[in-house]
């Protein structure tokens, strides 16, 4: 394990703990809006894809033990096992994963490729969690109409946004970096 990796991985683990507790918006709904995909689809492109796992794994425990940095009531705890949204924040060590295996070094063009591919694998876990639990823990009549109705349409436009925030920021981030490295 590299230590400037490690160290970067917990910066990263702690900026998405800060998102999660300060920057969400909205009223509590059953999903809520909230800036964590940036954080998630970064650590993909910055940390690569076992470090930016790892980040997130980090992230969903700090908030399993408790601390409040989950976006929605009760914001941490076990008890948001049994929320529909925590498929999300599984999704987010998913997609941090991918993010990190499709993008390629200082090419803006992969890095778009590796966000999509990222947000792709975050909706497939996170809706497919939401409708097991409202349908099977919750027993709400659940049909795909609803899931996507709830956890996907109000929340794609923004998030592919997000998507091209992360993919640009971290390329460049990328960039800059490699172009310190060559001054060393």
């Amino acid at each position: 394990m590299d230590v400037r990796y490690l160290s970067r991985t917990a910066v990263i683990a702690a900026l998405t703990c800060l998102a999660g507790m300060i920057l969400r918006w909205g009223s509590p709904a059953l999903v809520p809006f909230s800036i964590l995909p940036v954080m998630v689809l970064l650590a993909g492109i910055v940390l690569g894809s076992n470090y930016g796992a790892l980040a997130m794994t980090v992230y969903m425990t700090l908030g399993l033990f408790g601390l409040p940095v989950f976006s929605s009531p009760p914001f941490g705890g076990l008890a948001y096992l049994a929320k529909p949204t925590f498929g999300y924040i599984l999704g987010y060590i998913g997609a941090a994963y991918v993010v990190g295996k499709i993008y390629r070094p200082q090419r803006f063009w992969t890095a778009i490729a590796a966000v999509l591919g990222g947000l792709a694998v975050l909706y497939s876990v996170g809706l497919s969690y939401f409708y097991g639990i409202m349908r099977w823990v919750l027993h709400q009549p659940t049909s795909l109409s609803f899931v996507l109705a709830t956890g996907f349409l109000p929340f794609i436009l923004s998030d592919l946004i997000k998507a091209g925030i992360a993919a640009w920021v971290g390329n460049q981030v990328i960039r800059r970096q490699a172009n310190l490295n060559k001054g060393e």
